[in-house]
Parts: structure tokens; sequence; C-alpha cells
């Protein structure tokens, strides 16, 4: 072994009876200084006893690949220019604050741990393949990336890491019995962190994956499923991407708490899920003061929850682009709500795919405080939400839909808009009032359609024409006093109707016909007081209407 390190040729002794190597003779060589500069390469050796290299500190690199250690590796305070352990087999490896420019572990297993705790890595860490129980690696600052792709671990912690590139763990499978399954924590990630067709799983009162306050460039969940026992199975409360979050193809369950949480969560380009997010007792997606930078699509997606809140929270979120639900199956089998955007502010198109979810289910949702700066495509569909499909009547939606189309010029929909909220106010209004505010309806659209009171008024004036023309067959009118003869003539009888029927106009000065004491003009009178109760009710209403003095938001 000597030899082949003074040479810097590799040593192969996996096809070599006697293979076993003590570990203090590794230790001795690379403290020698007899070794090449290549360093010392030893492949396929049974590594006995313990190989310490703590706080060593040595220009000589170190390859140890197909390896089997019979006692843990320890690289405490350890400095030296690269480790290989490709493929090897150990109890353990304690490597806190160790010092490389390049550390792989392809293929590697180790039945314990494998602590990297405050490592520093000038390049790239290589885990492809690898196994720990369980990867911890609290601090750990690489200047590159990590490539852990297909690892299969216990638990991985990386909480409070500096990564300068990219996080790899596609395909990877971590599973903890216990507790918490991969920890990101404060994580300040560079690139990309990849977690497509992985497969966490975390038991106890701990998330399956926990990334809050952790930043990186974009999270992907690509074909990644997730189950946490008594926790969310996806943390991100104060998680910062710089551009996307995609969660396609993506598959996570809590038995009990929150699936997806993303509360104060900072989304610099899109949100877009696709899948199947399930919580057995708790909410399915939370994405409460959320801000996201372009737009969140929920598609093709099955969301289900069991919550007294609401499946999807929204609540106070800010989506700078589109919000898009569609081809999406929401139901809440609690008493909360199915979908709650309340205070929600939407900068672009807003499609819940309403249609759609109105059909699948008894959808209840809540829209307090909900912003966006379009026209819904089916104001109809929309209307129906509000009315048949909250637990309460909000106003500030109906305002919100009606502001939009003025916004667009659409007045007789805006009109409609609000005239649809004052009936239900009245559904669900005070019980005293709802008399009066049915009678308001009807005359004047509670003030967004006057001209029904307008048209009130012209009945009442052909009521009164009628009763006029009615009376005079009967010998009921007679001329006024001072008056000739022919004073009833049919232009006056004319002017009779209108100063019945319509309070504030007289037509004719002083009466020229007037009705007389008989059994027919006594009638006629009594008929005439109704008609002008009628005229100036509807006249009042008019001036009401118009100027708006009975219209509420």
């Amino acid at each position: 072994m000597k030899s082949a390190a003074e040479a810097g040729e590799v040593l192969d002794l996996s096809r070599r009876g006697n293979n076993v190597v003590p570990a203090t003779a590794i230790r001795d060589l690379l403290r020698s200084g007899d070794v090449d500069p290549r360093g010392l390469l030893l492949v396929g050796a049974r590594i006995t006893g313990v190989l310490d290299l703590s706080f060593i500190s040595t220009s000589t690199a170190l390859q140890l690949d197909d390896c089997v250690f019979e006692e843990p590796l320890s690289l405490h305070d350890t400095e030296l220019p690269a480790l290989s352990l490709d493929g090897s087999t150990l109890p353990e490896l304690n490597a806190e604050n160790l010092r490389t420019r390049y550390l792989t572990m392809k293929g590697t297993r180790c039945t314990g741990i494998v602590d990297l705790e405050n490592a520093r890595i000038d390049g790239s860490l290589l885990l492809q393949d690898a196994t720990a129980r369980p990867l911890f690696a609290t601090g750990l600052h690489v200047t590159r990336s990590v490539k852990a792709d297909r690892l299969f671990a216990s638990r991985v912690w990386l909480d409070g890491c500096e990564i300068g590139g990219g996080v790899d763990l596609t395909d990877a499978v971590i599973v903890h019995d216990k507790s918490l399954a991969f920890v990101g924590t404060n994580a300040d990630i560079g690139g990309d962190l990849i977690l497509n067709g992985a497969f966490v799983k975390a038991c106890g009162e701990s998330p399956a994956v926990a990334l809050s306050d952790a930043s990186c460039r974009t999270l992907w969940l690509r074909g990644a499923v997730l189950r946490a026992e008594a926790g969310p199975a996806l943390f991100l409360d104060g998680a910062q991407f710089q551009q996307e979050v995609r969660l396609l193809g993506f598959d996570a369950r809590s038995a009990s708490g929150d699936a997806v949480r993303m509360v104060d969560t900072r989304v610099g380009a899109g949100l877009v899920v696709q899948g199947s997010v399930r919580a057995d007792d708790g909410e399915a997606f939370v994405l409460h003061r959320a801000k996201v930078g372009a737009s969140v699509t929920i598609n093709d997606s099955t969301i289900s929850a069991r919550t007294r809140r609401a499946a999807v929270d929204l609540t106070d979120a800010t989506v700078n682009g589109e919000l898009v639900i569609r081809s999406t199956t929401l139901v809440n089998h609690g008493q909360g709500f199915d979908l709650d955007l309340s205070g929600t502010k939407v900068g672009n198109t807003l499609s819940l795919g309403e249609s759609e979810l109105l059909e699948a289910g008894n959808l209840i949702v809540t829209m307090d405080g909900l912003i966006y700066p379009n026209p819904p495509l089916d104001t109809g569909v929309w209307l129906k939400m509000l009315r048949d499909h909250t637990l309460f009547y909000e106003a500030q939606p109906y305002q919100q839909l009606a502001a939009v189309h003025r916004a667009a010029g659409h007045e007789h929909t805006a009109r409609k808009v609000l005239i649809a909220q004052q009936e239900d106010l009245r559904r669900h209004g005070d019980p005293g009032n709802k008399l009066w505010h049915w009678f308001l309806g009807v005359t004047l659209g509670y003030g967004y359609k006057p001209s029904r009171a307008v048209i009130g008024l012209l009945v009442t004036f052909l009521l009164a024409l009628c009763l006029v023309w009615t009376t005079n067959a009967y010998n009921g009118l007679t001329p006024a006093k001072d008056r000739p003869a022919d004073s009833c003539s049919p232009v006056n009888r004319f002017s009779l109707a209108a100063d019945l029927a319509i309070p504030l106009v007289k037509l004719g000065g002083t009466p020229r016909c007037e009705l007389a004491n008989g059994p027919a003009g006594q009638w006629a009178t009594g008929a005439g007081w109704v008609v002008q109760i009628m005229g100036w009710s509807f006249a009042t209403l008019s001036v009401a209407g118009f100027t708006g003095l009975v219209r509420k938001s």
C-alpha cells in the first residue's frame, strides 16, 4: 500500500484473498507526507479498527472506494483536498466541521449516521444511491451542488445549510418512524430544490418535508409522494422561492394536520398544483398571507379535507397574476368552507371553475374582502355561488363584482349584481324588515331601477282616467263653482285625472270640473283618495329612486 501511495497508483484489493488494511496504516501514511500528489487511492479493502483522522490537516486526497469499514470513520475538524467513499460500507461517518474541496459518496451504505454538521465543501457533494440512517447536515456549506438522487435515508437534516447550487433528491426515499423526515429550515439554496419522484414519510407530530424560512430558486415536487401522521405533509411557512413552486403529479396526505401549508410564503413566479392533496383531519391547502409574483394554478387535482376552517385557504394572499382553479374536485368533509378567499388580492384574471365546482357537489365558499380586476366569465353562475353557496350574507363580494363590471362599462350587469345583493340581504336580514325590503325591491329595484316607480305612477294615472270617465258615465261629475255647464269636457276630465294621480303636477290651474255630491260622486271621492295615496307614494318613490336615497351597500 505504501508503494502504491508513493507512486500515486490505485491499489485494488477487491480480488485479493487478503484485503485487510489496518486503519492505523492509512492514518500513518496520511501523516507521513510520503504520498503522491494524486493522493492515497485504495479500492476494495476491509479496513479494521477505527479510522480516526480528526483534527488532521493534510494536502493528500483520500480515496477509499468499495471498502468495508468495520468501525466508524471519524473526520472531526479534518481538512483534506478531496474525499471519496464511493460504494463503501461503514457503520458511521462522523465528519463535523470537515473541510474539503470535494466529497463523493455515490452508492455508499452507512448503517448509522452520516454526520456532516457544519462541514464545508468547496465544490460538490455527491450522494447518489447512498444510504444514511440518518443524514445530519445542519449548517453544511457547499459552494456548488448537492446531488443525492435515489438517496435512501431515515431522516435528512439540512437546516441552516448554505448551498451555492441546487439540491437534487430525485427519487429519494426518506422515511422516519418517529419524527421529522426532511428538514430544511432556514436553508439557503442558490439553485433548485428538486424532490421529483421522492417518497417522504414522517410519523409523530411532525411535518414530512419542513422548509420553513428556507430559500431557493425553484421547488420541484413532480410525482413526489409525501405522508405525515400528525403534521403537515409539506410545511413551507416563511419560505422564499425566487422563481416557481411546481407540484405536478403531486400526492400529499396528512392523517392529522394540514396537508400543504404555505403561511407567509413568498413565490417570485408561479405556483402550480396538479395531483392529490388530502387532509384527513385538517386543511388541505393553506396559502395564508402568501405572496405569489405570477399566477396560482390548481389544475386536474383532487383536494379533500375535514376541518372547521377551509379545505383550500387563501386568506389574505396576494396573487399578482391569475388565480385559476379548473378540472378540480374540492371537498370539505367537515363543517367549514370548501374555499376561503377572504382578503385575497388577485392582480389578473380570476377563474375558479365555478361551474364545474357547483356541478360537482355542494360547494361552500366565503369571499369577503376578495379583490380582482376583471369580471368573471359567467356572472350568473358567480351570483348563484354568492347566493346559494355561502353560509351567511356578505356585502363586499357583490360590491366588488359590481365594481369590476362598472369598470368594464357593463352598467346594466352592475345594477343586476346590486339588485341580487339586496335580494340576498332580504333572505338573510332582519325578519321585521323583510316586507319593506320586498316592497322596495318590487317598486324600485332597491333604488337601482327607479323607472319602476315611474311606471307605477303612469299606471296610477290610467286608473284615475278610468275612475273619472266611469264617474262621468254615472253623472258623478259637475262643473266647478262659477264654471259653465260644459266645463266637464274630455280635456277637463283628463286634467282632473292628472290632478288626482300626479300630486306634483296641476295641469288645469283652477279646477273646472269636480266630483258631484251624489252617490256616484261620493263613491268616486273615496276611490280618488286611494288613487291620490298611490300617486303620492309612487311620486315619492320616483324621487327617492332617482336621487339614490334608498340604495344600500
